[in-house]
């Protein structure tokens, strides 16, 4: 497993957790699914710029 495939895994789970605990509180779900989305990106772009090019 490569670093980007771990870093974004744990992105995954970030998301999700937080995804859960915010239909706990009773959030929007339009909301939700936009921040889901905004961290999506941001997690694809940290796990990216981290991940060593393979030569």
């Amino acid at each position: 497993m490569n670093w980007f495939n771990l870093a974004f895994a744990g992105w995954v789970i970030v998301i999700i957790a937080l995804a859960l605990a915010a239909y706990m509180m009773k959030a929007p779900p339009v909301w939700i699914a936009i921040g889901s989305l905004a961290l999506l990106g941001v997690g694809i772009i940290t796990s990216v710029s981290r991940a060593k090019p393979r030569i």
